[in-house]
């Protein structure tokens, strides 16, 4: 063909999404499911971890639905991408096409207009078949005598080629298979180490985001599943130590199905008894209502963590409470419509260490404490704020750090870890991100033994900031004010 231009012509560029705003102080790893029928490869989505910078990265790798209570991930691409605009975001998909799958079905179709249209989700392209309805059957052939793509819906179109086998045929047989989320599990989604195969699933795999891709998830969650206690249970001791150096927060739902917290006032009851208590756990309450869509708060609020270190210079130091939440309104899973007054919130939510949300000009994430609260009231297990930028200050001290292991044990040693990590500290304190710090090396810690036996210690102090979760102003009437402006007015 020639390449001689002789005219005009003209072309469309692609609409450029806008550039999410990037943290890695708040660095969300998500466990569920997306329908990865829709994904660029099916069958390479299921039990690998994947991160994902943009919208359009995250529909190619694992696909993309608006069924967000049967594609879980969704929630949180939903929540991150598009209303929060933040990135990355880990996910692991457990959904598996090999396995999560309906038995084939087959039904007849009419042609009109030359296509079909099944109006199904979950189907598997190349599972599928197109043949006449005839005695004997003729099978047709894909991309000679049809064309089978996804609709943005993700129901199918099939396309009769006009100049194939199947272009006379006034109606079409289909056989397909679809995927069936149902049969996923929490125990998918909690995961396992297979000795025999040495393969790792589900939540087993967040220990590989690390080595794999060199960022360290901070933020653990399972919307739509961690309102299963097991789910959460399971979450919190993953975020313990991850690849053997890191510690992580985990995001949880509290379930409101009917019996269980599906009130206000049965909150605290279903997180005492459900063991929703630890320090690393920032448990969230009810469901959030956002445009068309209701979802688990979780997804929400772990957008909104991150967002916010995002703005902070990735710093996680600021506490997500009393700042836009984004969303349009509260649910309990039934779909009854919540709406807490700021005593109820406080009475019920905050007071035993649950987030919720309050519409004052516009909603607010509300809640300063994670769910040990109230149990412990530690600064440092309390605070949502002080126990991210510790856990954020530790996890970069062994990022720095980490290269230094096996050195000589000699002075220059020990000068290099106080010096370097005093400077991350100073600049912390410079930018408000903490009160004060310092590492020591302390001789007392460090007898000649242990020296001997290759281990040095280390003594950190860091001052935090605690949210001024009250602030009081006691009005008074002072007759004497009153008078003096009446008395210098007389003048």
């Amino acid at each position: 063909m020639s390449n001689y231009k002789h005219g005009l012509s003209t072309s469309r560029h692609a609409t450029q999404l806008s550039i999410p705003v990037t943290s890695d102080g708040c660095l969300q790893c998500v466990i569920g499911t997306a329908p990865v029928n829709l994904a660029a490869d099916p069958y390479d989505t299921v039990n690998k971890p994947f991160v994902f910078y943009n919208k359009a990265a995250a529909i190619a790798g694992l696909g993309y639905s608006e069924d967000f209570k049967n594609y879980s991930l969704c929630q949180s691409m939903y929540a991150t991408f598009d209303i929060f605009g933040v990135a990355p975001i880990i996910m692991i998909n457990v959904l598996d096409p090999n396995k999560h799958v309906k038995a084939e079905l087959s039904k007849i179709y009419s042609v009109t207009g030359g296509k079909i249209t099944i109006p199904e989700q979950g189907i598997l392209l190349d599972k599928l078949s197109v043949s006449s309805t005839a005695d004997e059957p003729t099978e047709f052939k894909p991309e000679e005598d049809y064309v089978a793509a996804f609709n943005s819906d993700g129901s199918v179109s099939i396309a009769v080629i006009s100049g194939g086998a199947a272009k006379n045929e006034k109606e079409l047989k289909v056989t397909y298979a679809q995927l069936d989320p149902s049969m996923v599990t929490y125990q998918d989604v909690i995961g396992s180490y297979d000795v025999t195969t040495k393969k790792k699933t589900g939540m087993e795999l967040i220990g590989r985001v690390y080595p794999k891709f060199g960022v360290v998830p901070s933020l653990l969650l399972a919307p739509g599943w961690s309102h299963i206690p097991a789910v959460a249970l399971a979450l919190t001791a993953k975020s313990q130590l991850i690849s053997s150096l890191f510690t992580a927060k985990v995001v949880v739902d509290l379930d409101t199905s009917e019996g269980k917290a599906d009130s206000m006032e049965r909150v605290r009851e279903y997180k005492d008894k459900n063991a929703y208590s630890d320090r690393n756990m920032i448990a969230a309450w009810p469901l959030v209502g956002v445009g068309d869509y209701k979802y688990y708060y979780s997804a929400q609020l772990a957008a909104h963590l991150e967002y916010i270190a995002g703005n902070n210079g990735g710093v996680p130091s600021l506490s997500p409470s009393n700042k836009d939440i984004k969303i349009m309104g509260l649910y309990t899973a039934d779909g009854e419509e919540v709406l807490p007054e700021m005593d109820e919130a406080n009475d019920y939510m905050n007071a035993c260490g649950v987030v919720t949300a309050i519409n004052v000009n516009g909603w607010k994430c509300w809640g300063n404490n994670t769910a040990a609260y109230p149990s412990s009231r530690d600064p440092i297990d309390r605070w949502i704020n002080i126990v991210t930028i510790f856990d954020y200050i530790e996890n970069n001290f062994k990022l720095t750090l980490f290269k230094n292991v096996d050195d000589l044990t000699d002075y220059r040693l020990i000068d290099e870890v106080v010096s370097g990590f005093n400077m991350q500290l100073n600049g912390l304190q410079g930018s408000n991100d903490i009160a004060g710090g310092e590492i020591i090396f302390d001789h007392k810690e460090n007898p000649i033994a242990e020296i001997l036996n290759g281990h040095i210690k280390f003594h950190t102090k860091i001052g935090g900031y605690a949210p001024a979760e009250y602030i009081e102003n006691e009005f008074e009437f002072d007759p004497t004010i009153t008078q003096a402006s009446l008395e210098g007015g007389a003048e």
